[in-house]
């Protein structure tokens, strides 16, 4: 591998965490730097130099998560207009939205869907069970090195290494370093009406909570599970049930082993005690968990208090909500303040290419386009130049608008690249900025020890049986006992217990624990 885990250090945080989701810097606005160059006819040219035949015209099919902004198609027709030049393709893109991925997504191959390109994740995007049931084109090193020889130099070996399942990598990751932290979204007038200064800690959150119950207001779109587990020290095991939500480790203590079930900690319990009382006083709506709104639609129409997402979401929402809306001086908190800040694997995002792609080496070099070229990059990050943003300088941008497209919005965290990143640049400062700026850099000062688990993703192949029982189980016991949506909380957790008892979560434990131990042992 080219790039090593020094590379990746070198990177200050400041240098590669800016305002959105994700990444990307720009350059200049001629064709790009991918050695993937020349006129289709031509074709292109591969890491052995040998030219490769794109004179055969190709049209993909890419999915991705979210929803479709306004003007989503007006730009991919100008990155279309790019990709037809260079490597004589075009892409189409369809959406999986937040509401329908989980139910989805693996019915786009086992169903035989046909298309070349999907984004995926470690744990919440799908990453390790689309692998296991085979999915996913198998990346070797000199695949890589011939359809996409950018994104080679690019990524760094750790990153490679993170996506390796039985030694293969199976996506191509993202190349930045992002918090694993979510924070809140919340409007400032209510938290001035309610004599609420600052939600840093979980007991603040919930007397916030209450608060806006007792007031008619709903405070969130649901109970607040990750910032309870976060608040004890926890983190979601990728590759774990649920998302990793169900089989948890203390990410601050690195010298704990030990994986958390949840139905084998009080902690939970307690957490669902709580979460009952809260559904009770109308901290937020009854019908959460048949409802079809997105994260943010909430905070952006008035109907919650506030949103949690990770820091850059919060952000961008917030700035949209006080542009509609001023007089709700909608700002950031971080419920868990105090505590070290964990930094994803870069699997955190990443593309992947369908195994029964008819074109897996155009797809590839597709996304080497998407990686680094600085003007297709750019313009997934932000729309069209002189419409949605304009360029600043060599690596700063200024919004022109938000509406239409979004800064960082359209599910671009896949190919996001930090070497070709543009950070934000701000004309009209708002206290929402100061609090960003602020709260990233108490961030940056304040990164916690790496747990050896932090990078470890399980493999269920070998469970696939039992996993996909437990999936079944899940929202009919555990989405309404962490929204505290159930009559009997010690009842329903005993109906759950019974259920993934049943549904065979002892073998998933015991395979991840022996997976664990293994990987363990390998980095000795």
């Amino acid at each position: 591998m080219k790039k090593s885990m020094k590379k990746a250090a070198a990177l200050t945080l400041s240098a590669v965490m800016a305002t959105g989701l994700l990444a990307g810097c720009g350059g200049d606005s001629g064709s790009g730097t991918g050695s993937a160059a020349g006129s289709s006819n031509a074709g292109s040219t591969g890491s052995s130099g040998g030219a490769i035949d794109t004179s055969e015209h190709v049209d993909l099919k890419m999915y991705l998560l979210g929803d479709r902004t306004p003007d989503f198609d007006e730009v991919y027709a100008e990155i279309n207009k790019i990709l037809e030049e260079k490597l004589n393709c075009s892409v189409s893109v369809e959406f999986l939205g937040w509401g329908e991925h989980d139910t989805k997504y693996s019915l786009l191959f086992s169903g035989g869907e046909d298309f070349d390109l999907i984004f995926t994740a470690s744990s919440w995007g799908h990453y390790e069970p689309t692998v296991a049931m085979g999915g996913f084109y198998p990346l070797t090193e000199e695949f890589i090195q011939t359809y996409a020889p950018d994104i080679w130099d690019v990524v760094p070996e750790v990153a490679w290494s993170q996506a390796k399942i039985d030694g293969t990598a199976y996506m191509v990751p993202n190349y930045q370093n992002e918090f694993g932290q979510d924070v809140i979204a919340v409007r400032g007038d209510l938290m001035e009406k309610y004599g609420v200064s600052q939600i840093t800690g979980w007991d603040e959150l919930v007397d916030f909570y209450k608060k806006c119950g007792a007031d008619g207001q709903y405070a969130s779109q649901g109970g607040p599970w990750y910032q309870y587990f976060q608040a004890q020290g926890y983190t979601i095991t990728g590759g774990a049930p649920k998302g990793g939500e169900l089989i948890l480790y203390n990410t601050q203590d690195p010298s704990n082993l030990d994986f958390t079930y949840i139905l084998d900690w009080e902690g939970f319990a307690d957490y669902c005690h709580q979460m009952k009382e809260l559904a009770d006083a109308g901290c937020w709506s009854q019908d959460v968990l048949s409802s079809g709104d997105e994260r943010q639609t909430g905070l952006l129409t008035g109907r919650t208090a506030g949103m949690i997402w990770n820091l850059g979401s919060c952000r961008n929402y917030a700035e949209q909500a006080n542009k509609e809306h001023p007089e709700w001086n909608v700002t950031l908190m971080d419920p868990v303040a105090n505590q070290p800040k964990k930094v994803n694997s870069y699997i955190n995002n990443g593309m992947a290419i369908n195994v029964n792609s008819q074109n897996p080496e155009r797809a590839m070099m597709v996304l080497n386009e998407f990686y680094t070229n600085p003007t297709i990059n750019d313009m997934t990050r932000f729309g069209i130049e002189g419409k949605h943003w304009e360029a600043v300088g060599d690596d700063q941008f200024k919004v022109i608008t938000t509406e239409g497209y979004g800064i960082d919005s359209n599910c671009n965290w896949g190919w996001m690249n930090a070497e070709i990143k543009r950070t934000e640049y701000k004309e009209d400062r708002t206290a929402l900025d100061d609090t960003y700026d602020a709260m990233l850099a108490s961030w940056e000062s304040n990164i916690k020890e790496e747990h050896i688990y932090d990078g470890f993703n399980f493999d269920s192949t070998n469970v696939t049986v039992q996993m996909a029982a437990v999936d079944a189980v899940i929202p009919t016991y555990c989405d309404p006992l962490i929204n505290g949506l159930v009559p009997d909380v010690d009842k329903a957790l005993e109906d759950f217990r019974n259920a993934m008892e049943t549904a065979g979560i002892r073998d998933i434990i015991a395979e991840l624990e022996k997976q664990a131990a293994e990987y363990v042992e390998s980095k000795k």
